[in-house]
């Protein structure tokens, strides 16, 4: 056997290949670099949404904080007629 039937590929396929292969890593690597930005955006969007769950919550209990001091106010009143009811009597 001489020296071309025991190489698989000749050194033009071999070239094609390489170029090939360097094509197809630099479009991964593009792909690559968006993933990272959308990650990196996903990332700072969680973190708004954190921060408006929190301040939700926040406005949450105050607003039922507001209407229970309502509800404490009303009463008071009803308290503050009874008695003057039972002292006009």
């Amino acid at each position: 056997m001489d020296e071309k039937e025991k190489e698989w590929y000749s050194n033009k396929e071999l070239y094609e290949m390489m170029v090939a292969l360097s094509k197809r890593l630099e479009k991964t690597s593009a792909e690559l670099e968006k993933t990272q930005v959308l990650i990196r955006d996903y990332n700072g969007l969680r973190e708004k949404v954190g921060k408006l769950e929190k301040k939700i919550g926040e406005f949450s209990g105050k607003a039922t904080g507001g209407k229970e001091m309502w509800g404490y106010i009303i009463g008071g009143i009803g308290l503050l007629l009874a008695i003057l009811g039972w002292a006009v009597k």
